[in-house]
């Protein structure tokens, strides 16, 4: 058979199609997912003497040992001052959570990678359930709710969400994702 003949050409892109070789290669998949996100990096964090942010922290955001009980930093009996008070620390737990949960998306992009690489499907219930699970344990743990934890560790939007950003990751260097997610929000 001829190499340009129509049968081998054909032959040709169902073996390429049967083989994945559509997608981009492994290698470069994962040095295109592994790039470090902007919004996450060792110079970029709250706090840090590079960070874009130009707010004043009322403790030392860059050690989570740091953050004070509440009990103990905001003591005033004039509610307002203890309202403006609790603000000013909860925004900056804010602060902290939103740069571990951009951290946190980095590594579920590399873990979405994987599972596409393997041609494994990105959303696994079972995975999600006991990802909220181990989360509510925690958080019970540090005196929070379950539920809240549950919330923290991803059922229902925040499931929604990263597995959205690790499809857009996969996309974004290539791949060709057949895989949709339904947002559920308990």
């Amino acid at each position: 058979m001829h190499l340009t003949s129509p049968l081998s050409i054909g032959l040709s892109l169902c073996i390429a199609a049967a083989t994945g070789s559509c997608h981009p290669s492994s290698a470069k998949l994962t040095r295109c997912i592994e790039k470090p996100s902007i919004n996450a990096t060792a110079d970029n964090y709250p706090g840090s003497a590079s960070s874009a942010h130009s707010t004043t922290y009322p403790y030392n955001v860059t050690c989570l040992n740091d953050v004070p009980v509440a009990a103990s930093a905001c003591k005033s009996t004039d509610p307002d001052e203890a309202l403006a008070c609790a603000r000013k620390y909860i925004d900056a737990i804010d602060e902290q959570i939103s740069f571990l949960y951009a951290r946190r998306l980095g590594y579920a992009a590399v873990a979405g990678a994987a599972k596409f690489k393997n041609g494994t499907a990105l959303n696994d219930p079972t995975r999600n359930q006991a990802v909220a699970a181990g989360m509510a344990a925690r958080v019970l743990k540090y005196g929070g709710s379950e539920e809240t934890g549950r919330i923290m560790g991803g059922e229902g939007c925040q499931i929604y969400a990263s597995l959205k950003y690790e499809a857009q990751q996969i996309q974004n260097c290539g791949g060709k994702l057949n895989e949709t997610f339904e947002r559920v929000c308990k």
